[in-house]
């Protein structure tokens, strides 16, 4: 291999990369790595195929073969291998990865030719949640086009093939084993329901001691790549921990807000120590948030109202008149007993909680002072102002100010 071609894989190893698409240097007659599919063959009790030409219709019959694949196996992961220039070259393996996220109902259809069981459907639901989702294949599709004519004079062979391993590879995994993973599964998403009613509860601790057992029975390394077998795992965490706090009564921004946030810091970390770490944030975050829309204590009606709020601070009109609406109750009754029940009255919660919000949104969003102003439900960003300072004692731009400054330091 060339070093200029050397250098076009390299780069394909590094752009796929950055799509999150997995790569492996394959030679043709040797084992495909164990975790080349991300242990969902091993997941399901099932023997992975050994080597390329286990799966059907693809043809290595020619020495010099040079054609592109496109791979569909029969669990809808797709596959793009690329060939060698010589024989004593590997090959390039990419993904898998898939174009849509399947429904429960297509999981089903696709694996009805075994028993599946419940916990296996949610076994297999994070699976898919956790592999690369490429709606659209242009870009792939693109980017292979011109490398093929880089590295072929004429362009290589591009065939796109559905394929599957061959029926001798499908036979299952001893009855011992299978008791074991199931029953570990088991004893997994018993926890992750635990720490997802900690969650949204509040509970910190809780929380955390209900991970500490998640983490015995969940890592099984659906990548080659320990770090990145963590980070899918922290991606399929950060969806469970915002679902969690949403039953907590956190507003929809926030949590949309939060888990973009630890999205971006989790594929951005290669540590270990880090990536553990951010788990422990992750809880602390999403318990923050619950915390603070915390309603548990209070009547029925009182509870609702603040509910009512918390999802409508953007609305300019909200008051007591239209939570009442909403709830269908008279003014006189809310306003007594929401009084009573929290020591203010409904306009000052609602002052309250906007300019909480506002706070929030000043440290962890860069959006202008005059959007905050209007996501808080304030049609004049000097009133917004006012107001704010009246409750915290100092301008919204210096209270960015300060709390950018507390970061550095």
């Amino acid at each position: 291999m060339n070093t200029n071609t050397e250098l076009l894989y390299k780069f394909t190893d590094e752009f796929m990369n950055s799509l999150f698409l997995k790569t492996e240097k394959i030679f043709l007659h040797d084992e495909l790595p164990e975790q080349f599919d991300m242990g969902l063959r091993s997941m399901l009790g099932i023997r992975r195929p050994k080597r390329l030409s286990d799966f059907t219709g693809i043809d290595f019959d020619s020495q010099e073969n040079s054609s592109i694949y496109y791979l569909l196996d029969e669990y809808a992961c797709s596959y793009i291998l690329l060939p060698h220039l010589r024989e004593e070259d590997p090959m390039l393996l990419i993904g898998p990865y898939i174009t849509e996220i399947p429904e429960i109902s297509d999981i089903r259809k696709m694996y009805n030719s075994r028993s599946i069981k419940n916990e296996e459907i949610v076994s297999l639901l994070q699976y898919y949640g956790s592999l690369p989702c490429i709606v659209d294949e242009g870009i792939l599709h693109s980017y292979i086009e011109v490398l093929s004519h880089h590295v072929q004079k004429n362009g290589a062979d591009i065939r796109k093939i559905s394929t599957a391993a061959s029926e001798a590879e499908f036979e299952p995994a001893a009855q011992q084993d299978n008791a074991m993973r199931l029953k570990n599964l088991e004893k997994k998403y018993q926890n992750e329901t635990i720490m997802m009613e900690r969650i949204a509860a509040g509970d910190e601790t809780g929380a955390r001691k209900a991970l500490s057992r998640i983490n015995r029975f969940t890592f099984d390394n659906r990548s080659s790549d320990t770090i990145r077998s963590r980070q899918y795992y922290l991606a399929v965490m950060n969806t469970l921990c915002r679902k969690a706090a949403q039953r907590g009564n956190v507003h929809p921004y926030f949590l949309d807000e939060i888990s973009r946030q630890l999205s971006v810091r989790i594929l951005k970390t290669y540590d270990m120590k880090k990536l553990d770490h951010l788990a422990d944030e992750m809880i602390t975050e999403y318990c923050r948030l619950v915390l603070k829309n915390k309603v548990s204590g209070y009547s029925r009606t009182v509870s609702d109202a603040v509910n009512y709020i918390n999802a409508s601070l953007s609305n300019q009109d909200l008051s007591l008149t239209l939570t009442a609406d909403a709830l269908s109750v008279s003014k006189t009754y809310l306003s007594a007993r929401f009084s009573e029940e929290t020591g203010m009255t409904i306009t000052d919660y609602i002052t309250k909680r906007r300019i909480e919000n506002a706070q929030e949104l000043l440290e962890n969003t860069t959006l202008p002072v005059q959007d905050i102003a209007s996501l808080c439900g304030y049609d004049d960003a000097a009133y917004f102002t006012r107001s704010f300072k009246k409750m915290t004692g100092i301008s919204p731009r210096d209270y960015r100010k300060k709390g950018s400054g507390k970061e550095k330091g």
